[in-house]
């Protein structure tokens, strides 16, 4: 993205977090953002533009943020993991995942749904690399998904127990391969 579309996609990020994505219109987006409606539309053409500029420069924002000073792959990487998001959920109050809220109001959308299941899928592959084992990265998501989920009622709790969960199942790895 441009500077400029990056910008506006931050802002746009930002309305949609706190708006929601069924409620803000268009001219709401606008004034949130603080460019011309012509600025806006030669960004991001309809509304559903502006959803996914914002769902891709959100995937950009959190992959940097998630990556950001990764040790080498194995547990200390994959503990530092469930670390991070707790930062993240910490900065974004705990709110639920930013991508399902986005499918969960536009369920018609393909291509939202495209770019949701992206966003997810690199997330998995990202996982298998993190830990280092492929076989890992499905137990990785299903805890980050966890995590994501229910940190609003569980706070820090969740993250200590998937951290706990992920040198469960590094220590049963270890144990088997030398059984």
């Amino acid at each position: 993205m441009s500077d400029s579309k990056d910008d506006i996609a931050a802002g746009l990020e930002q309305v949609f977090w706190s708006r929601g994505f069924a409620e803000p219109s268009v001219p709401v987006l606008r004034a949130g953002v603080g460019v011309s409606m012509r600025t806006l539309y030669r960004y991001f053409p309809s509304r559903e533009a502006m959803i996914l500029g914002a769902l891709e420069f959100r995937h950009q924002r959190y992959m940097r943020y998630v990556t950001d000073g990764v040790e080498e792959p194995g547990l200390s990487a994959a503990e530092q993991l469930f670390d991070k998001l707790g930062g993240w959920m910490r900065m974004t109050e705990g709110k639920e995942c930013f991508f399902r809220q986005a499918l969960a109001a536009n369920p018609d959308s393909t291509d939202i749904a495209e770019t949701v299941n992206r966003h997810k899928s690199e997330l998995l592959t990202f996982f298998g690399n993190l830990s280092g084992k492929m076989q890992f990265a499905s137990t990785l998501y299903l805890l980050h998904e966890g995590v994501t989920a229910s940190y609003a009622e569980l706070g820090e709790q969740a993250v200590e127990d998937a951290k706990r969960l992920v040198r469960q199942m590094f220590k049963s790895a270890n144990e088997s391969k030398y059984s």
